[in-house]
């Protein structure tokens, strides 16, 4: 059975949840509730993002997203509980979806595709998966299968270096 469209319906769900209740702490008055406000209503998108597309800039720095105990924590601490009617039911409702992939991390049911670390590596821009191809390098005998640098085409390597930009 494939649980993945569960899972995304779910995520939705709690991403409006977060929303919402990010919405509610603002309004409760207090510089300190706004600010925990914004921070739930940015990680309420995040989560919905998350499930249409995947970023690449936002992907590399919330890498927790890609497990079910990265969720589950992240739902945990985005929760808000207040003291209206609606505050209270989105905060509990986070919560109840926190524990349950907290749970859930250490069962056997895998995760939807969206929370694979392939989804992550392919976002961010790398893989660790391995080719199935014979590489088009591939020397005889005694001869390196790797292609050395200078040697060869030049457009055969990436165009893009993966690391930060402020990086020595």
């Amino acid at each position: 059975m494939n649980l993945s469209i569960i899972f995304r319906v779910v995520n939705i769900i709690v991403a409006a949840f977060m929303i919402i209740g990010g919405v509610m702490t603002c309004i409760a008055g207090g510089f300190p509730n706004f600010i925990q406000g914004i921070f739930v209503i940015l990680f309420g998108i995040m989560t919905a993002v998350f499930e249409f597309r995947l970023p690449a800039v936002i992907t590399q720095f919330a890498s927790f997203m890609f497990s079910f105990l990265g969720r589950g924590v992240c739902d945990i601490g985005a929760i808000t509980l207040n003291y209206n009617g609606l505050g209270l039911a989105s905060g509990i409702i986070v919560l109840v979806a926190g524990v349950a992939y907290l749970v859930l991390q250490f069962t056997h049911i895998e995760a939807p595709t969206n929370m694979q670390k392939r989804a992550y590596e392919d976002a961010v821009g790398y893989s660790t998966q391995i080719n199935d191809q014979a590489s088009p390098h591939a020397g005889g005998f005694g001869q390196s299968s790797y292609p050395q640098p200078g040697s060869g085409n030049p457009q055969q390597y990436p165009a893009a270096n993966y690391a930060s930009s402020g990086a020595v």
